[in-house]
């Protein structure tokens, strides 16, 4: 499997830009690897450093060491500009309280990173593919304050999926919603990662790890405890 995803001894201190500062770093010398096609799970309990993992994979941060590779990109070092590029065409992002903008309508807000990235003509068509698929076409018209949860976690996927990014990452994307709104996303993520999708999701949730994700990497102290196959226990062979 090719590799879309590297890191290379990634450490992340927010106490000193330094690599030898004092206080114990977020993230602590990873190395690792996701291939293309994968659904990956990250897991950790709170302020393991998963967030910071999947912030320095998005380019939404910086490592105090190491290298950040993303298909072709060395992300650590892009300018903030280049990162910003390089999240609206390579990255789709999902939230766990999805960041939707209030005063626009469903379809607007799927429309703005196409906007952003200078594709908003081609866009059209896509955002009504979305729609479809996504199941809330008869929403687009509508404001997300008269949306449910799973309605504007379906809208959120859309908007982090219309510039066909390589790469979709999800923090805590079930953590707003009920257990059945919940499963029904995680399906939706599986259906995605069916299709081709490379999936990196954060999550506090085992069961939505085991059900929804083919492999599991449990953080521990901003350092790889576990890299398992979901629901096998194996190592798995993507691992450097």
């Amino acid at each position: 499997m090719d590799t879309l995803v590297q890191l290379e001894k990634v450490t992340k201190r927010y106490d000193s830009s330094g690599p030898d500062s004092a206080g114990a770093p977020a993230v602590d010398n990873v190395s690792t690897r996701i291939g293309h096609g994968e659904a990956v799970a990250i897991m950790g309990p709170s302020g393991s450093g998963k967030s910071t993992l999947l912030n320095l994979i998005a380019g939404l941060d910086r490592p105090t060491s190491g290298a950040v590779h993303v298909g072709d990109e060395r992300v650590d070092k892009l300018s903030e500009a280049g990162a910003a590029r390089f999240r609206r065409r390579q990255v789709g992002m999902i939230f766990q309280f999805f960041n939707l903008l209030d005063d626009m309508t469903v379809i607007d807000n799927i429309l703005l990173p196409a906007q952003l990235a200078g594709r908003s003509r081609q866009a059209r068509r896509r955002a009504d593919e979305l729609l479809d698929t996504l199941r809330i076409g008869h929403r687009r018209d509508a404001y997300p304050a008269r949306l449910s949860g799973g309605e504007r976690q379906r809208v959120a996927i859309a908007r982090a999926l219309i510039n066909d990014p390589g790469l979709l990452v999800a923090d805590e994307p079930t953590g707003a919603v009920d257990s059945a709104t919940g499963d029904e996303i995680g399906r939706l993520l599986l259906e995605l990662n069916a299709a081709g999708q490379t999936l990196i999701v954060v999550t506090h949730s085992p069961e939505l790890a085991r059900r929804y994700a083919r492999r599991v990497i449990h953080i521990a102290d901003g350092q790889i405890a576990s890299d398992t196959l979901a629901g096998h226990g194996a190592p798995d062979g993507a691992r450097p």
